[in-house]
């Protein structure tokens, strides 16, 4: 059957086989829209040119897509013959694989989604003390040590007794005794001495 007269039946039938709903085909060709828009598309669902129109070109391409699937599989029948016969096993391996995923039997895990993942890292602020922090990310040997609160802890209680107001002012680690004429160092500091 040739293409109907009628252009608008004619794009009618071809938006209904693109998966339109007959109201939305209707509606963007006639530009009408509403209860009036799904009645008239259900007058002309019923038309029979319309009708035997849309089934024609459903049917077309039906059997485009079976054509298209069954001529990639007997390629690759092919294909997998022939490297069976250059003994070629990768190339048999990708065909078939090849085959399986055209076919709906093999799914990759990159198409697959996870609805949850864990936390990468923890998901509360934790402060450590100096000796807790070189236990969990010191290089060193030994045994690494699960975080724990007990910096928080201290640290709490150290405001509670101190109080927010008692702050004391931290030493700078390296200071100049303006008597002595020395420099005074607070903790280790490796200096390398030419003399």
């Amino acid at each position: 059957m040739a293409a109907l007269k009628n252009q608008r039946h004619e794009a009618f039938a071809r938006a209904i086989c693109r998966g339109e709903s007959a109201s939305k085909a209707y509606s963007g060709i006639y530009h009408v829209t509403g209860n009036n828009a799904e009645a008239a598309a259900s007058r002309l669902l019923r038309n029979v040119k319309v009708a035997e129109r849309i089934s024609e070109l459903q049917g077309t391409a039906a059997k485009r897509t079976t054509k298209t699937v069954e001529s990639l599989v007997a390629d690759l029948d092919e294909i997998i013959a022939f490297a069976r016969q250059c003994g070629n096993p990768t190339a048999m391996v990708a065909a078939v694989n090849t085959q399986a995923k055209l076919l709906g039997l093999m799914i990759d895990r990159s198409e697959t989604t996870v609805l949850q993942r864990p936390a990468p890292l923890p998901t509360k602020v934790l402060e450590l003390s100096e000796s807790e922090w070189i236990a969990q990310f010191s290089k060193g040997p030994g045994q690494r040590h699960a975080l724990t609160d007990g910096a928080k802890q201290r640290k709490a209680e150290a405001r509670k007794l101190g109080g927010a107001g008692n702050r004391r002012a931290v030493e700078p680690p390296i200071t100049w005794d303006i008597e002595t004429d020395e420099i005074k160092a607070r903790g280790v500091i490796g200096l390398d001495d030419d003399d």
